[in-house]
């Protein structure tokens, strides 16, 4: 028997109804779910960039300026990252030297290099005509039960080393005291870490202004630096040393450009 028209297409209409209800909660449901899902991931990105540039409550971003913005950045850091790379240069420590520090330490091979250095300075103030004080010699560094890394009184004594010498090349007066006061108990950095040890040298001298001016602008400063801007000078191993603490009296009322300094600088190590 054959349905007519009317009674056909009401037939169909409720399995169309179905098929669209299936096809929304088998297909569209489930592909709405998993297309929220895989936005979580954008959303938290967005949360953290907008947090990141200080806009949280941004509907909209301008990526303009963020890319200008990246760019500063990573300008800035290249120029940290030379700055860094200057510095670093600027600390390392003459190759001998390192291998010093790096090999086990002898006390017997120290003492006699410490000796060595005592005699050569004392020279070099004769010659200069710079008087050295009783017991200037003495500040040397030395060894003491509670080291826990005395390989680097070979560092401290190239720092003691160097700050007489400038001292003497830029003719001061007379030298007063030298001590380096640091006693090197720190422990070495775990994990292998490279880092800083601060190494303090004192010294206290009398001079005039000019010269001990002289002394103050060649502390920082390598060989080749030194001989460019027209000091005294030094010998080309020269470590770099930074003043931290500076006292300037002035000596005497009748020598009024006469002065006594009383200096702490320090040097630096990197530690293996």
């Amino acid at each position: 028997m054959r349905l007519d028209p009317e009674t056909r297409r009401r037939s169909i209409l409720p399995l169309l109804a179905g098929g669209l209800v299936a096809g929304y909660l088998f297909v569209f449901v489930p592909l709405d779910r998993k297309v929220e899902s895989l936005d979580v991931p954008l959303q938290q990105s967005w949360r953290r960039l907008a947090a990141a540039v200080g806009q949280t409550n941004a509907v909209k971003l301008d990526f303009t300026n963020l890319t200008n913005q990246f760019n500063e950045t990573r300008v800035a850091l290249n120029a940290f990252a030379a700055a860094r790379e200057q510095a670093r240069s600027r600390v390392e420590l003459d190759e001998s030297l390192r291998a010093q520090i790096s090999a086990p330490f002898q006390l017997v091979d120290y003492e006699t290099e410490a000796v060595r250095m005592m005699s050569a300075l004392g020279r070099a103030a004769q010659q200069q005509k710079v008087t050295l004080d009783p017991g200037v010699l003495g500040g040397f560094p030395a060894q003491t039960a509670d080291m826990n890394e005395p390989s680097l009184l070979w560092a401290e004594l190239a720092f003691v080393d160097s700050l007489i010498t400038t001292a003497v090349n830029a003719k001061v007066t007379a030298i007063h005291s030298v001590a380096a006061p640091s006693p090197l108990t720190n422990s070495p950095p775990m994990g292998g870490a490279r880092s800083l040890a601060e190494l303090p040298v004192q010294i206290e001298l009398t001079g005039p202004m000019q010269n001990i001016g002289k002394f103050l602008q060649a502390l920082p400063l390598r060989a080749a630096e030194i001989k460019a801007a027209g000091l005294p000078e030094s010998p080309t191993n020269k470590p770099s040393l930074f003043i931290e603490r500076i006292v300037l009296r002035k000596q005497a009322p009748d020598k009024p450009d006469e002065v006594r300094l009383s200096l702490r600088a320090v040097g630096f190590v990197f530690r293996e």
